[in-house]
């Protein structure tokens, strides 16, 4: 009986190590990547502006969908302003409503499970191109 319970206590205090090692390495590595995801995202080029715009509003219009929302982005107009940084201005389109224009700042990042993060977002008075609305925050 005595050798019963040496032997749970020396696997028991096996366990508690492993969970604190397993802890320990998920803190440590948690934000990094491993080299092979770093070196496939380094080589796949970043869409055009033109791609990401129709990805981005195709995306938003097939979740809308899915969801049975009835607002759908339409007119995207993108620039790319470095690799993968992108700002666009789109309208959202609703029955019976004029366009509600928009502007946003993305950055792509194929590593991630969503592929882009929109960095800044916000409306504006008009939507005919990029450059329109940007000009119509004045």
């Amino acid at each position: 009986m005595a050798g019963t319970v040496r032997f749970r206590i020396v696997y028991g205090f096996l366990a508690v190590i492993a969970l604190v090692s397993v802890a320990a390495y998920v803190s440590l590595t948690r934000g990094s990547r491993p080299a092979f995801v770093a070196a496939a995202s380094a080589a796949i080029a970043p869409p055009s502006a033109a791609d990401f715009g129709a990805t981005f509003t195709g995306a938003a219009n097939a979740y809308a969908k899915a969801h049975g929302e009835r607002r759908r982005l339409v007119k995207p107009d993108c620039v790319e302003a470095a690799p993968g940084r992108y700002m666009c201005s789109y309208a959202v389109a609703r029955a019976g409503r004029r366009l509600e224009c928009h502007l946003i700042q993305a950055r792509w990042d194929p590593s991630r499970l969503a592929s882009y993060d929109v960095t800044l977002s916000g409306r504006a008075a008009r939507c005919g191109t990029l450059r329109d609305a940007i000009r119509s925050l004045d």
